[in-house]
């Protein structure tokens, strides 16, 4: 690697660290205003959906057709103010907004919804949101349009049979403009994934459905993510999955690796303060 792609990655990486960090701060206030705030699994996927805007999608202004923009459809709708985040910290809406989700004349409301500028689909129940990917990435290459679908699916929902539906149909169709990334954090609404329903060899049934697989061992580490994704882009005649490993609540020591949603009023005034 050259030095000049060594610096030009040093500072990208940089930059979208520095934008997670906001993002952790504004979740946090969500949570702090709103109980029903999937706490746990927004702070997990911080840095998957930080990286894919900013590292591997090109730059977005939200009001551009179908054909002429990278797609992020983010398939775990529950997560979604981890999306918000993202936009708040990017200016894409006001931030002040944050503390508005949820309510009845909010932008803002519980699952993404399509009304919202840069939200590309609106999700929610489950593996629907990577049928749609599937969908828009065949779309894209009848159009002969050139860009590509990101979808974020948590390791929960893989327990849905349409994820493994639509999986097929993506590498029946050679769709190498879609990449999944898969927010590994072990758990889901009931607890630990193993226990709730055991996903079993999961590197494995991704390529058994003809996917090429990358396994990212640190899912918080920009640096890993940003190769993952390049080497996505790299991938010919098939679709990619990334399985990223992460922990779940990351940043809220006392969620952190556990199902738990919800934090103390006093725990998010001091997570805060640490953040200011």
């Amino acid at each position: 690697m050259s030095k000049l792609i060594e610096v030009t990655t040093s500072e990208k990486v940089k930059k979208i660290e520095e934008v997670a960090k906001l993002m952790r701060k504004y979740i946090i206030e969500m949570a702090s205003v709103e109980k029903t705030v999937h706490l746990g699994s927004s702070m997990s996927v911080v840095e998957i959906l930080a990286t894919i805007w900013l590292g591997a999608m090109e730059p977005r202004k939200c009001d551009e057709r179908p054909t002429e923009h990278d797609w992020l459809i983010l398939s775990k709708g529950h997560a979604v103010p981890a999306f918000y985040a993202l936009l708040a910290a990017l200016e894409l809406i006001p931030p002040h907004w944050v503390k508005t989700i949820r309510d009845i004349s909010s932008p803002l409301q519980g699952h993404p919804d399509d009304t919202l500028a840069c939200v590309d689909a609106p999700t929610g129940s489950l593996a629907q949101g990577f049928s749609f990917a599937t969908g828009v990435a065949k779309g894209l290459k009848m159009k002969g349009s050139k860009k590509r679908v990101y979808v974020v699916l948590g390791d929960g929902e893989l327990d849905e049979g349409e994820v493994w539906e639509a999986a097929s149909t993506a590498a029946a169709h050679s769709l190498d403009n879609l990449t999944a990334v898969v927010d590994w954090n072990g758990f889901q609404l009931d607890g630990e994934t193993f226990k709730v329903k055991n996903k079993g060899d999961l590197i494995g049934k991704w390529k058994a459905f003809g996917w090429h697989v990358i396994v990212v061992d640190d899912g918080h580490d920009v640096a890993s993510l940003l190769e993952a994704l390049e080497e996505a882009k790299n991938v010919k005649g098939k679709p990619t999955v990334i399985l990223a490993k992460t922990v779940r609540g990351k940043g809220v020591p006392s969620i952190e690796g556990t199902k738990q949603q919800r934090i103390e009023p006093s725990e998010a005034r001091k997570l805060l303060e640490e953040m200011s």
